[in-house]
């Protein structure tokens, strides 16, 4: 098979249109490339909890800060709070990635499932807010291997994003321990992974802001980041 129906096949699959598509890497990326601005990456994963959703929202909407926020289109949380995402789409102040449908290890199914998984998104993703979101990704908890990198790449998603630092808020981390890692890991040229799952008490969000002030830094979406061409 040529290349050129191969990259035919695979966007055909997905019924958007067709673009050149890169070779898998061989592993994620977890760090911005080098820049002489103080900038990280603030990324929001999953989206269980609607208020939690929108609290983020409303940190990239009033408090200026660029967010990537890794969709899990099965939560309804996305679709309930459409109208600000689109408008902070519109802003350039927040980006979209897949995170796939049902947030399922995609380490541990068939290859037919990665696909439906990364599909599925990217069909709501397309649907809800008109946004194609490749070439980004995140494997869900962090898992992956070189199958799901192989065909996440014949899918248009080449670039698979972990982190370097998380704010450890999943399960019961008490708002000490949340502000606690925001003070470890928030550093010029991460990527910083949290999620949005349940509620952070106001102040501990505003913690996190004073850091990132007195750190003198700027969040920047991945695209901003790493550029609009990036594959």
């Amino acid at each position: 098979m040529t290349r050129q129906a191969f990259v035919a096949g695979a966007t055909s699959a997905l019924l958007i249109p067709q673009v050149e598509i890169a070779e898998a890497r061989t592993k994620p990326i977890s760090m911005l490339p080098t820049s002489s601005t103080r900038r990280f990456a603030w990324t929001v994963d999953d989206g269980v909890s609607g208020s939690a959703l929108k609290a983020y929202l409303d940190i990239a909407e009033h408090k200026n800060q660029h967010l990537t926020l890794f969709v899990t289109s099965g939560y309804s949380s996305w679709r309930n709070n459409s109208k600000q995402i689109l408008r902070l789409i519109k802003a350039g102040k927040v980006q979209l990635g897949n995170h796939t449908v049902m947030h399922k290890d995609l380490t541990t199914v068939s290859s037919a499932v990665i696909r439906k998984e990364l599909q599925g998104c990217h069909k709501f993703l397309l649907e809800e807010f008109d946004y194609d979101a490749r070439p980004y990704f995140r494997p869900t908890y962090g898992s992956w291997n070189a199958n799901l990198l192989k065909i996440a790449a014949e899918l248009g998603y080449t670039a698979p994003i972990t982190w370097y630092g998380s704010l450890g808020d999943t399960g019961t981390a008490t708002q000490a321990h949340i502000v606690q890692q925001a003070n470890k890991w928030i550093a010029n040229g991460r990527i910083l992974l949290c999620h949005a799952n349940r509620n952070k008490a106001p102040e501990t969000l505003n913690q996190i802001l004073n850091i990132i002030q007195t750190r003198k830094l700027h969040s920047v979406t991945l695209r901003e980041a790493f550029g609009a061409n990036f594959k």
